[in-house]
Parts: structure tokens; C-alpha cells; sequence
């Protein structure tokens, strides 16, 4: 998964904009991130939907919304997305985070829960892509001046009517209509709305219908990046290990340890520490092949956590494997 990369702006090298071709009287398609080489702190926000049909005319809908929140002086960076879609690899809700030299990636398990992903981020990132959420809008076309001078989220703006937008997935535009309003010194897009009519693309099938965008930039200088709670909070620090435990192994969601103690030590020790810690400890079927212990909490960060601990009697010692999951 491609992270990241922002660079600081008072080291960025001032480059023509793409908004001098419409002083010029050139209609082209704008990149959307075009002009926005000075910003280094703001909120970006974004909604698509979708309304029509499928090939063989059966109804669909789909529709994506992410939130970026950047901080080029502190390096960091936070996203996330929530996609609906034909596509199975694309759905769902998709959360990233880039602070301190790291990069994290919050996921879904594949036997449920969700949880962090932590990578040491190399010393040259020139070849990660600068986010890793999908930016819909590509590129757009500004049309006819609409109004002068009109301030958004606290920058002065024209508003232009939008001639025409490329956006991922879709293959053929029929119709767009819609407002792009654009910052003033430098220029750059910061906010626009609209709709369009065509057909888009998703694994290979081809969908036709009407959709509805909004994009906004916002709450310039007033950004905090925080990690995703799962990230700062990460479940496996919550659960706790016996003083005497070897072998330890943290591979989430899952942790695997030894103990000299026996499987009803072990258990009598879990069942004691973990009500001691606030977790509601489940009822278990009896099991004559190993201890089991279940268990569940809500924390403070509003972090559903459920916990399944098995502990095998060997000759001498137990072996424990824990799973947790995370909502």
C-alpha cells in the first residue's frame, strides 16, 4: 500500500502553476492538487455518489467520503476512507496514518476484528505516492467566471462553473454541470460541487447512471494529526502476561507464551487478572482438551476488545495462545 510523502514548503521549489494557462485563455484540465505546493496544514474533504444500473438494467449505488488532515511541518499525515462499491476490493472502510518516521495501516482481519499495521518509514520516500486514500477527481476544467472575490472557510475565491472533470472509474462523462470555486494568491481548487452523468467502471463491468460530488479544503492551520485510536492504543498492551512467561510472541492479533505453571494456574491467574482490570469475564462451555477463557471490554477510546485464551497442558508447562479482536 503506497503511504504519504509531504515535503516542507519552505524547501519546495517554486514551479509555473497550471492555473497560468487560464489567465492565458487556455482551457485545460487542472490536476487537482495543482497551486496547493505552500499549504501545509488544512483538512481535506470529499463525497461521491452514485445512482443507476448495471449491465443487465439492475439497480445500483455506490459512494465514497475520506478525510485527509495534513501537517507538512510536523511531517504527519492521517486518512480515512469509507467506499461502497461493486468492487470487493475496494469497499469498505480504509484508515491510514503517517507520524514520527512511521507509517500505519489500520485493516481488517481476515477472521474479524480490525487492527494497526506499524511500518518504519525508509529514508527516501520519493517513490511513495503523497496519499493512500483514492483521490476521485483527477483533474478539472474551469468555465465561465460565476462570481469575484467571495470567501470560503476563511480564503478568497472566484467562482468558475466547471466545463468539465476527470474522475477515476469513469469511462464516459455524457454530462457535467457544476461550481469550482478558486483560491486566490496562489490559485488552487478549494472547494467545488456538482453532478455528472455517464458510465463508470468496476471490475471489468460498466455501470450507468447519475452521480453527486462535493470537495472542500478547510480549517487551514488549525490541524492536530492524531493516530487512528487503534494505533495509539494498540489492544495487545491491554491484555496481560503472567510475570513468569517465556517465549512471548506478539504477532497481532495474536500472542503466544509458555508458563512453568500449570493450565489451571494459568487459567485461575487470567480469570483473577482480568476482572481485577475491568474486563467482563464470559461464560465457557467445558472443554476436557484445554482452558479456555473469555473475555470483553469497552475502553475509554470507545475500543470494543474481545478475548479468547487458550491454555494446553504439556509435560512439565502450559503453552498459551491468546486472540483478540478489535472493533
Amino acid at each position: 500500500m503506497a503511504n504519504p510523502k509531504q515535503s516542507d514548503a519552505s524547501n519546495a521549489t517554486p514551479s509555473p502553476s497550471q492555473f497560468d494557462n487560464m489567465t492565458q485563455g487556455i482551457s485545460i484540465g487542472i490536476l487537482l492538487d495543482s497551486g496547493k505546493e505552500s499549504i501545509s496544514n488544512y483538512r481535506e474533504e470529499f463525497h461521491f455518489q452514485l445512482n443507476g444500473e448495471d449491465e443487465t438494467g439492475a439497480a445500483y449505488n455506490g459512494s465514497q467520503d475520506y478525510l485527509i488532515e495534513v501537517d507538512k511541518t510536523a511531517d504527519s499525515q492521517h486518512e480515512i476512507e469509507t467506499i461502497q462499491s461493486p468492487s470487493r476490493y475496494l469497499s469498505g472502510i480504509h484508515e491510514y496514518a503517517k507520524a514520527d518516521g512511521f507509517f500505519y495501516i489500520v485493516r481488517d482481519e481476515y477472521q474479524g476484528g480490525r487492527i494497526c499495521e506499524k511500518r518504519e518509514l525508509p529514508a527516501d520516500t520519493s517513490h511513495y505516492a503523497d496519499f493512500s486514500v483514492i483521490r476521485t477527481i483527477l483533474t478539472i476544467t474551469p468555465g465561465e467566471l460565476l462570481e469575484k472575490n467571495m470567501r470560503v472557510n476563511g480564503v478568497l475565491a472566484d467562482v468558475y462553473e466547471i466545463k468539465d472533470i476527470s474522475l477515476l472509474t469513469v469511462r464516459e462523462l455524457n454530462k457535467v454541470s457544476g461550481k469550482v470555486w478558486i483560491a486566490q494568491e496562489p490559485a488552487y481548487f478549494l472547494k467545488a460541487e456538482g453532478e455528472i452523468e455517464g458510465v463508470v467502471e468496476f471490475e471489468n463491468r460498466y455501470y450507468k447512471g447519475n452521480g453527486t460530488f462535493t470537495y472542500e479544503m478547510k480549517d487551514f492551520d488549525q490541524v492536530e494529526v492524531q493516530l487512528p485510536a487503534l494505533c495509539a492504543y494498540p489492544p495487545e498492551e491491554m491484555i496481560p502476561l503472567p510475570p513468569n512467561a517465556t517465549e512471548i510472541r506478539n504477532e497481532p492479533p495474536r500472542i503466544h507464551f509458555s508458563s512453568p505453571d500449570s493450565a489451571d494456574q494459568v487459567q485461575i491467574y487470567y480469570l483473577n487478572e482480568l476482572a481485577s482490570q475491568g474486563w467482563e469475564i464470559l461464560e465457557v462451555p467445558p472443554n476436557e482438551f484445554e482452558k479456555v477463557v473469555q473475555a470483553r471490554i469497552t475502553t475509554q477510546q470507545d475500543i470494543e476488545i474481545l478475548l479468547e485464551i487458550k491454555i494446553h497442558s504439556m509435560v512439565d508447562y502450559s503453552k498459551v495462545n491468546i486472540h483478540w479482536q478489535a472493533q
